[in-house]
């Protein structure tokens, strides 16, 4: 059976009382939130800032953001400081890998691009650039991931809310960009634990993570002497975990697990295992 294919839809909202009451309606239908991200600029002042004079009546973000609102409907809030636009907010997981995107994490993007960050999703350079600046500006850039069905909900809400600039868009898959492999070893279950949980709160796709233990393990199509390396890992007892996305996402995925102690993460452009015959409900079954 072949899988739908996913897409964007992206918008501009004038204002975080509009995202907000977008967000809460979405939510109230049981939208899969993490499917959902947002992104905006956090404002010092209302002031002219670089010749541009910030959008009066955007909300500021700087409380609403992140003291409860946002904050509550959209998880995983970042702070990043682009230069030229200053401290941006980026919550949900879509923004989290346009967030290490931007820091030059993923795909050879420039550091500090916020237009070249967005290019991955599918949108044309100039109408990516158009976002970049109005998020400069001060207004909330949301960004729904889904299949048609989810697409088209997503659009009739928002559009009862007054999004502006609106698109549809296929994620763009250049050789760059299609589906690659990782593999790290954890020594210790409760590090396991931790990073697959924060995977699953930034809407990494779990049912592209295994983990591997030493009973239910499959030769990985490797050289020798790394095969045999992660092999002597499990009879260690020690936990394998291997996961498959585009290069955005696996990007965000390492930030994670190396921040929770993952050992020799190293990425492949081919498959390295034969399917794994297991239940990839991995956080339960550890």
């Amino acid at each position: 059976m072949t899988l739908e294919k996913e897409r964007k839809f992206i918008g501009i909202f004038a204002k975080c009382s509009e995202a907000e009451l977008a967000l809460q309606e979405l939510r109230a239908a049981n939208f899969p939130m993490h499917k959902v991200s947002v992104i905006a600029r956090k404002a010092e002042e209302q002031s002219d800032i670089a010749g541009v004079k910030a959008k009066e009546d955007t909300g500021n973000i700087s409380e609403e953001f992140t003291g409860g609102t946002l904050s509550d409907l959209v998880s995983c809030i970042n702070q990043l400081a682009i230069p030229g636009m200053g401290q941006v907010m980026l919550a949900g997981a879509e923004a989290t890998a346009i967030a290490t995107t931007i820091t030059g994490g993923a795909i050879g993007i420039p550091a500090g691009n916020l237009a070249g960050a967005l290019l991955p999703l599918g949108i044309p350079q100039e109408q990516a650039q158009v976002y970049s600046d109005l998020v400069f500006q001060g207004y909330y850039l949301a960004i729904v991931t889904g299949i048609e069905i989810e697409i088209r909900f997503a659009q009739r809400i928002f559009n009862r809310h007054r999004i502006q600039y609106r698109g549809i868009y296929e994620p763009y898959l250049s050789p760059k960009s299609r589906y690659k492999h990782g593999v790290g070893v954890f020594c210790q279950r409760q590090d396991v634990e931790t990073a697959l949980t924060e995977l699953k709160k930034a809407g990494f796709p779990m049912s592209q993570v295994s983990v591997i233990t030493k009973g239910n393990y499959y030769p990985l199509e490797l050289s020798e002497d790394l095969a045999k390396y992660y092999e002597h890992q499990l009879n260690l007892g020690n936990f394998l975990v291997f996961l498959n996305a585009t290069d955005i996402y696996m990007a965000g995925a390492r930030a994670i697990l190396e921040s929770n102690k993952i050992q020799n993460f190293r990425i492949y452009n081919q498959s390295v295992v034969h399917p794994i015959k297991s239940d990839r409900q991995v956080i339960s079954n550890l």
